[in-house]
């Protein structure tokens, strides 16, 4: 199963978030953004995937039973560039699925991540 997040925001922040499962494996999560801020920044799975009104429509972080929508701090770049890798459990099928979910990148890390900076929705892929 393949899923991928479009991300965009503000002042021309944009990129690709992809998530891959084989098996009964860890989820891949590869990603590669560019206009954001420099520094470490919080990557969090929200609960809805309506990025209507900027990430604020995305509602709370989504945490299904014993599950956490923290998937990582990723870190930006002086240019403002991130790529990352992220190896965890996380359903792309099932009840607790985060496909049609939202993503979100903080301007701060965890725990206190701050606004939005960046957002997508999580959408099944090939």
């Amino acid at each position: 199963v393949k899923a991928v997040a479009v991300m965009t925001g503000t002042n021309g922040r944009k990129g690709t978030v992809s998530f891959s499962v084989e098996g009964s494996g860890p989820t891949t999560v590869k990603g590669s953004l560019s206009g954001l801020p420099p520094g470490d920044h919080a990557l969090i799975i929200h609960t809805y995937g309506n990025i209507s009104n900027d990430w604020i429509s995305t509602g709370p972080p989504f945490k299904p039973a014993g599950a956490d929508g923290f998937l990582e701090n990723i870190t930006v770049t002086s240019e403002g560039i991130a790529t990352f890798e992220i190896y965890k459990t996380i359903p792309l099928s099932g009840t607790n699925s985060v496909i049609g979910r939202g993503l979100v990148v903080h301007s701060s890390p965890s725990p206190d991540p701050g606004d939005g900076v960046a957002w997508g929705t999580i959408g099944l892929s090939y």
